[in-house]
């Protein structure tokens, strides 16, 4: 009998070892990280991130500044993603706590332009951002009131009538593995991309919505007649539009 039991202590001790690692293992396939850069707030890296098969459990994020013509990384910063924001609350993520700050000195850093990008619990977050600082800055500045000079200058608009506006992302969901790239080969960009039916709006086309101008470079399958989806950096963003009626007008000169 005493050898009976301790074998059967054995297995049932294996057994459990075993259970436990298993379940580990599924627990770590199961993860279902995300998380993305948001725009800046001044001197300040805004950003969340969130494990969705834990909704609400703060995750650690690490964030990487890294010079862009040197390739030296000249920051790395380790933060829990923890802070409270009411629009991921509203748009599902989570308990909202799943926003992170991270304030920069980049007068502590030389002239040049710096790439800033991260990972939450080791998945990189998307939408990886550019910080320009120096004479390079002053170039940029000049090249982009150009091109707002030139966005701009149209002679009138024309009513395209209503419709329907969706949003969507470089995530999976949205675009299907191609991410930033567009069907007519650019590489799409907030507040700028639009898909579009071209048989409604040509590619290349410029159009008004809600006072901002984008250009038609991109479709969807799901996009047809009266439709148009907006390109947005983050998924989060694409939840906040949601589904509307919006006039377009086309941009002409």
């Amino acid at each position: 009998m005493d050898f009976m039991s301790k074998n059967r202590k054995f297995f049932v001790t294996l057994l459990t070892t075993a259970l436990f690692l298993i379940g580990g293992a599924f627990t770590s396939l199961a993860s279902d990280l995300d998380g993305s850069f948001d725009e800046f707030e001044g001197n300040t890296i805004v950003g969340w991130g969130w494990d969705s098969t834990q909704p609400n459990t703060a995750v650690p994020v690490t964030v990487t500044i890294t010079n862009k013509e040197t390739g030296e990384q000249v920051k790395s910063i380790h933060q829990t993603a923890a802070t409270y924001r009411l629009d991921l609350k509203e748009n599902g993520v989570g308990n909202g706590y799943h926003g992170f700050r991270i304030t920069m000195n980049w007068d502590t850093l030389p002239d040049g332009t710096y790439t800033i990008e991260g990972n939450v619990d080791g998945k990189a977050l998307s939408n990886p951002k550019t910080y320009t600082k120096g004479e390079a800055a002053k170039n940029n500045e000049e090249n982009n009131t150009s091109d707002d000079s030139h966005e701009h200058a149209a002679t009138g608009l024309k009513s395209l009538g209503f419709f329907h506006t969706t949003g969507y992302c470089p995530c999976k969901q949205c675009s299907e593995g191609w991410g930033r790239r567009t069907c007519t080969g650019s590489i799409a960009k907030s507040s700028h991309t639009i898909a579009v039916d071209p048989r409604v709006i040509p590619y290349g086309s410029k159009v008004m919505i809600g006072g901002v101008v984008y250009t038609a470079e991109d479709r969807g399958g799901g996009v047809k007649g009266n439709h148009v989806d907006i390109f947005f950096d983050t998924h989060a963003q694409t939840r906040q539009h949601g589904k509307q009626t919006q006039e377009v007008f086309l941009v002409l000169g």
